[in-house]
């Protein structure tokens, strides 16, 4: 990797970190401060490789199924509160409706009412507010807001922890994805020593096998090929040598027919011996092409036989030396 490479790597780690705490509100914590701060000195990264990021990291709580909790504890709060108001309010109404019972009775001892009676019309000394018509109301409507309370309650304790799932399952997500980059990062960064030479050496060993494998099936693949060419070796070699028989016979008759020119060649004058002394020179230069022809096909024969054996026999010493 080049320096260029290195220095880039090493920005987008730090940016990353620094991305991560501030999405999750972990940027305050010691060990992330510690860690920025010493990928921003590149100090002392030998020390963080041998710990483990997967460990080392802060866990960011969820915030919004942390929300959704805290409005359930309030309206609960604020339920368990409301629930014993209808109980005062109609402990207070009965104090109210007593005491002015108590007068009415003082100044109309001939009238004869009763205790409920009177709470429920008043007589024009009970307030209105204090009767208990209004009071049952009034205590009704206390008992709905507590149930509405409960339902509230319990739906904000429902979302909060469905929101909760969700969002710990991506916090725990980002968290792997940031620890996973650092351990990566920080690998080339320990220290050499005996388990990092062992591991070195197993590593490259293993890479060695992998490699002496690939090697021994293409050997193998190309031997089939070859065997496939040596079979092909006795059709050419027999192609060889009807071609060259064929020249044989076809130089035996050249010369043949050379010499019964050259027989004539004395009788004859003129442009007929011209053109007889030109047919036989072309009949001797072709005799020596057919020659050539032959024992170049020949010796290309057996060169090729002997190249292909030769090949197999490389072939099956590296097979071997797997």
């Amino acid at each position: 990797m080049s320096f260029e490479n290195q220095e880039l790597l090493h920005a987008e780690i730090s940016q990353q970190l620094s991305g991560w705490a501030a999405r999750n509100d972990v940027a305050d914590d010691r060990i992330v401060q510690n860690l920025l701060q010493d990928l921003e000195a590149e100090e002392n990264l030998n020390v963080w490789a041998t710990m483990d990021p997967f460990e080392y990291l802060p866990q960011p709580s969820p915030t919004v199924g942390t929300r959704f909790f805290n409005w359930a504890k309030m309206s609960a709060n604020f339920r368990n509160v409301l629930v014993f108001l209808p109980v005062a309010i109609t402990w207070e109404a009965v104090s109210k409706a007593t005491e002015a019972f108590a007068k009415f009775v003082e100044a109309n001892n001939a009238t004869t009412v009763n205790f409920l009676e009177f709470w429920q019309n008043g007589y024009d000394v009970l307030p209105a507010f204090w009767t208990i018509s209004h009071i049952a109301s009034l205590d009704f409507m206390i008992i709905l807001g507590v149930i509405a309370l409960s339902l509230i309650s319990t739906f904000f304790n429902s979302k909060g922890s469905t929101s909760n799932k969700l969002e710990i399952a991506r916090i725990e997500e980002d968290r792997l994805g940031i620890a996973l980059a650092l351990k990566m990062y920080l690998y080339a960064m320990r220290e050499i020593d005996k388990s990092n030479v062992k591991e070195g050496i197993a590593s490259s060993v293993s890479a060695l096998l992998a490699a002496t494998t690939s090697l021994s099936k293409s050997a193998r693949q190309l031997n089939s090929v070859v065997s496939e060419l040596q079979a092909g070796v006795p059709v050419i070699n027999e192609f060889g040598s009807r071609m060259g028989k064929e020249s044989e016979k076809l130089v035996s008759q050249v010369g043949d027919l050379t010499h019964a020119l050259s027989g004539i060649n004395s009788s004859i004058t003129g442009e007929l011996k011209d053109a007889v002394e030109s047919a036989t020179f072309g009949l001797e230069l072709a005799n020596q092409e057919l020659n050539t022809s032959t024992h170049s096909i020949r010796a290309n024969s057996k060169a090729a036989e002997t190249e292909i054996k030769s090949l197999q026999s490389l072939i099956k010493k590296a097979s071997r030396g797997k």
